[in-house]
């Protein structure tokens, strides 16, 4: 009930911010971020960065951007997280940003309260740019910001246990049997089982989908979390609990460790932790990109961040302008050299090796939906997951889990009309 309480507060501060935004129209769009006439150069452009490393990279970065223009560029630490709400506030009276720094999952959310402002791109803007990112960061048509980082799932092993990454998800089982052995506590093949983000690929790799995604966006009232791929999928992720390959007691933390220690021969991760990895297990260390399913490639969530540029911005076409500086190709390579991140062009490549598998991944990833009802799934497949570790029929627990999701997207619609 407070989780409830709490999701419809939420949805009428968006509606009531979303009515509070400014009207927008494709002819103030287009005279904004296009009209020659208004290119007068601004004294100074804002920024929201996010995070102490993000401040040192940027600064070089708008300094030379500067020395080129002559338009200052004013770096403000302020964490993703707070941009959003900070933005519904700084934004009417005119102290917010001109670009701001948002994950793609809020996307839909920003841009109904008003906040992100639509940009229109030429294609020869859009040059080099995964389109997959690009996609993320697009609502119902829309193109709301650039991307800069990408970030997917992929596998990562321990070479004394696991001597070649598997191809396909009967190596997988392989190396699970073989390798297991809890008497040692050691095993073959790990994943946080229980968590949606990790356990999406090894239930949708045969079909079925969280929302269906149409020319214009998704469609919120065609859920197949149930789809008899998705059940069978479920039947398989039960089976391995029975056979004691993962663990009902394993989370991301507990399997983290394991591995560190040795323990674990291979498990599902991002690329955030690459260097503590490499520095536990040294030249044991490797990633690789996930195995085939029953012939079929098996696609994790893609997430990426980027910059978008506040609809609050006056100025929108040096915003757009800034945008696209730095996020090109020259400016995006020196960012995954020093940030040893997984960029949002197609052009640009890291240089780190353990990293490739994941640049790999990621043109092979779902973006997570981008809407605000996507909020809604997580709990339900959250619920399903931990019920079908704990022996419940499969196809009972992702059928709970379809009713869930309906139920609370329908309250989400009702709320909006």
């Amino acid at each position: 009930m407070k989780h409830l309480i709490k999701i419809c507060s939420i949805l009428l501060v968006t509606l009531l911010l979303a009515s509070c935004g400014p009207n927008r129209t494709q002819e103030d769009i287009d005279k904004a971020l296009n009209d020659d006439e208004k290119t007068a150069k601004p004294k100074s452009l804002t920024m929201w960065v996010d995070g102490d490393r993000q401040m040192a990279f940027y600064k070089k970065v708008t300094e030379d951007y500067t020395k080129k223009t002559g338009i200052k560029v004013i770096l403000k630490n302020t964490a993703q997280d707070d941009q959003v709400d900070n933005l519904s506030l700084d934004g009417p009276s005119g102290n917010g940003p001109d670009l701001f720094f948002q994950p793609h999952d809020r996307a839909g959310d920003a841009y109904l309260q008003g906040l992100a402002a639509e940009i229109d791109f030429t294609d020869e803007e859009l040059k080099g740019y995964s389109k997959e990112a690009l996609q993320a960061l697009n609502y119902e048509g829309k193109q709301l910001a650039l991307p800069v980082i990408v970030e997917s799932t992929a596998v990562v092993y321990n070479k004394k246990l696991v001597k070649t990454p598997p191809k396909t998800m009967n190596d997988v089982e392989k190396i699970a049997k073989d390798v297991t052995d809890k008497d040692k506590k050691q095993y073959g093949f790990m994943f946080d089982a229980k968590n949606f983000y990790f356990n999406y690929p090894f239930l949708f790799s045969q079909g079925g989908y969280i929302f269906k995604e149409e020319k214009d966006g998704f469609n919120t009232n065609d859920v197949t979390v149930n789809d008899p791929s998705v059940v069978k999928n479920g039947e398989r992720l039960q089976s391995w609990y029975d056979k004691g390959y993962i663990t009902k007691s394993a989370n991301q933390d507990v399997i983290v460790g394991l591995f560190k220690e040795g323990k674990v021969g291979m498990f599902v991760t991002g690329p955030w932790q690459t260097n503590e990895f490499k520095e536990a297990l040294g030249d044991d260390f490797g990633t690789a990109t996930f195995p085939t399913d029953n012939g079929k490639e098996m696609k994790p969530f893609l997430g990426v961040r980027g910059w978008f540029i506040s609809e609050y911005s006056e100025e929108k076409y040096w915003a757009k302008n800034l945008m696209l500086y730095l996020t090109n190709k020259d400016n995006m390579q020196k960012y995954t050299d020093e940030m040893q991140e997984i960029t949002g062009r197609t052009d640009v490549s890291s240089k780190n090796k353990l990293l490739k598998p994941y640049e790999e991944q990621a043109q092979n990833a779902i973006p997570m939906p981008n809407i605000p009802e996507m909020s809604q799934v997580w709990d339900p497949m959250g619920n399903a997951a931990v019920f079908m570790s704990n022996g419940k029929d499969p196809k009972e627990a992702l059928d709970e889990a379809k009713n869930g999701i309906d139920e609370q997207v329908e309250i989400m619609n009702a709320s909006k009309k």
